[in-house]
């Protein structure tokens, strides 16, 4: 493609949000039903970590990134903790990474933002997700906000699914969406809230250093 830095390629702001969706889902699909081999014999060799001393990793695609490895979203500063009993891996053709949960077939996919309030990121979180292969999401329930986050649940028609946007300095925000069988979603809740709390955002452009 043309101009423009690899932030502003890889950051989606609110509009793009679901069109990005829908890229991705075809790629989750395709984990979810034909589980590459490829993916799971690669490893990563960075072992499980405390949140503190996990050294900050580069994302290359193909390769499995193991529970406790902190890894930059692409295109930008922040950064995640690969959550405890979860994997991560970018495919050759996603600027993002994916989770894969160890056991079951959950999966999860995120998207970093900029340039968004508090109210956009909630009224997005209000709409309806429609996905590729016939897949769509309704939002369930009240959304659950804290001073940092907005939580959202989501049902389809055979699976269920969860989002938390974690709300970070100078308007920016990362939304985290699992999905999977009902019968594994109970443990979304806790697997979302241990992401919030170890994204670490950069600092504003004109602002001073902000992070965890």
């Amino acid at each position: 493609m043309g101009g423009g830095s690899s932030t502003e390629r890889a950051t989606h702001r609110l509009p793009q949000v679901h069109a990005g969706l829908s890229v991705a889902a075809g790629c989750l699909l395709g984990i979810l039903f034909f589980s590459p081999p490829a993916w799971a014999d690669v490893e990563s060799g960075a072992a499980a970590e405390t949140p503190q001393s996990s050294p900050i990793l580069d994302v290359d695609p193909g390769v499995m990134y193991r529970a406790g490895a902190r890894l930059r979203i692409p295109g930008t500063d922040w950064s995640f903790l690969v959550p405890t009993g979860w994997q991560s891996t970018r495919p050759e053709d996603s600027e993002m990474p994916f989770l894969m949960a160890e056991e079951g077939k959950s999966l999860g996919m995120m998207f970093p933002l900029t340039d968004v309030t508090r109210e956009t990121v909630r009224d997005h979180l209000s709409q309806p997700l429609s996905l590729l292969h016939g897949l769509s999401f309704i939002p369930a329930g009240s959304d659950v906000e804290t001073d940092l986050s907005i939580a959202r649940s989501y049902q389809g028609e055979d699976l269920a699914g969860r989002a938390l946007a974690v709300l970070g300095p100078g308007n920016t925000s990362v939304i985290y969406f699992l999905m999977g069988p009902p019968d594994e979603a109970s443990g979304y809740q806790s697997v979302l809230e241990g992401l919030g709390q170890f994204t670490r955002f950069s600092a504003p452009v004109s602002g001073r250093d902000v992070g965890l």
